[in-house]
């Protein structure tokens, strides 16, 4: 997954480039679906449970939900504190949920909820992306009914620069980042986040960018889920 670019940066990728992907399904037993996914250094495991019966009065609307939970592993905690990026998994749980429900056909599942438990096993940079991507596969591998998958992507701004997917050291220097969460068959972005000062010119250029990379990225989450498939059909492999 890569894109002609001119410079490069630290770690020898061009300025549009993704670390190295890697991503596998049904890594849980105990899930109705899973996925466990790594950007480089960042390396996240979630779990799909449910659907069941919410315990909470949802109003007047039949729409199930979808209940998020993130943990940090010490050594990941301990490794953001050190760069003064501490993360609350309350909020990183929210933005998830954010990003996800739109793409869920939640309809279908009246006053029920699906719960997606992520652990960040290791921050290396870019974690909430990494944790949309990761719950969208393991939602698609426990079978339930989406509207197309939601890959996502972070963008750091950098001395006039655009940097594809920033490892931790990258945002620690970036003077804004750019994080987007794009169901890319409609063509939906189901969350945006701003930090920084964006010129119009570095907002469009920072969008085109990032959604096109989501392009990218669902062609790697779909050959996750269809090799998983494949290996189903053929206990050989």
């Amino acid at each position: 997954m890569e894109t002609s670019t001119s410079g490069s940066r630290v770690d020898g990728r061009g300025l549009e480039e993704f670390r190295t992907v890697f991503i596998k399904t049904r890594v849980l037993s105990q899930a109705k679906g899973s996925a466990y996914v790594e950007f480089g250094t960042s390396k996240v495991m979630v779990g799909v449970f449910g659907p069941r019966q919410s315990e909470v009065r949802l109003g007047f609307t039949d729409r199930g939900r979808v209940n998020c939970e993130v943990r940090f592993t010490s050594f990941s905690a301990n490794k953001l504190a050190k760069l003064g990026q501490t993360q609350s998994d309350s909020l990183v749980a929210q933005a998830m949920q954010q990003a996800l429900e739109p793409s869920v056909q939640l309809e279908k599942f009246p006053k029920a909820v699906f719960d997606v438990s992520a652990m960040v096993l290791e921050a290396g940079g870019s974690d909430l992306p990494v944790l949309i991507t990761a719950a969208s596969v393991a939602l698609a591998d426990a079978g339930v009914e989406l509207y197309d998958l939601v890959p996502a992507v972070q963008l750091s701004k950098q001395a006039g620069q655009l940097l594809l997917d920033p490892s931790l050291e990258e945002s620690g220097a970036e003077e804004g980042s750019l994080l987007v969460s794009l169901m890319p068959e409609p063509n939906e972005v189901t969350s945006l986040t701003v930090r920084g000062l964006w010129a119009d010119s570095e907002m469009r250029d920072g969008l085109e960018l990032a959604l096109g990379a989501c392009g990218q990225l669902k062609t790697a989450m779909r050959e996750a889920l269809l090799a998983a498939v494949e290996g189903e059909e053929d206990p050989a492999k």
